[in-house]
């Protein structure tokens, strides 16, 4: 596509609007040849207006085909009285604004899913390092001399007090002191293991 025309005079102004409105009479009456007509006036410009706000050749390309098809098919509400390039433009404007508002929210979109997918799979990655250190917490305990493991559970999983504990057990608390104590290394050596 070459680069269109920069300066024009009044009275070619006046031709060209007047060239205008008469091709945008036919369009409206679904004329194919003013269509082209108007096509091969406009396509040019459009394009290049396109591509300085587009990232690629190709994407300007589709921009200036999508004008002229959602021009063809709104062709209905061309108004002859008013400038068919401003109308042009607008499609053009509107198109390349959604075409980057698209690209906005699809970019948005990924980022989202990303990141969810990312901290489902830290949680899932969490929960079953978690239950692998609960299922070996448990054999430690389970492998705890018989007295200390009793000790160990009414203290820890069930919240009771050494006083408690003595109590219902019958020893003293410097003894479920001791047992919570020989506990507690146990594990961590079994989990350091």
């Amino acid at each position: 596509m070459q680069e269109p025309r920069e300066h024009t005079s009044n009275q070619e102004v006046t031709v060209e609007l007047s060239r205008e409105k008469q091709i945008a009479l036919k369009v409206i009456e679904g004329n194919h040849d003013a269509f082209a007509q108007l096509y091969d006036l406009y396509a040019e410009r459009i394009y290049y207006f396109a591509l300085r706000f587009m990232i690629s050749k190709e994407d300007a390309e589709n921009v200036t085909q999508e004008v002229f098809v959602k021009l063809w098919e709104t062709r209905d509400r061309i108004d002859v009285n008013l400038s068919l390039s401003s109308y042009l433009f607008t499609i053009a404007r509107n198109t390349i604004f959604n075409i980057h508002r698209k690209r906005v929210n699809e970019i948005a979109y990924l980022e989202h899913l990303s990141n969810y997918l990312e901290s489902n799979q830290v949680r899932l990655e969490n929960e079953i390092i978690f239950r692998d250190i609960q299922e070996q917490l448990e054999r430690i305990i389970n492998d705890l001399p018989p007295q200390r493991k009793k000790v160990f559970e009414l203290s820890r999983k069930q919240g009771l007090s050494h006083k408690e504990i003595a109590e219902q057990l019958n020893i003293s608390e410097k003894t479920i002191e001791t047992h919570i104590r020989l506990a507690l290394k146990t594990l961590r050596e079994g989990l350091d293991q």
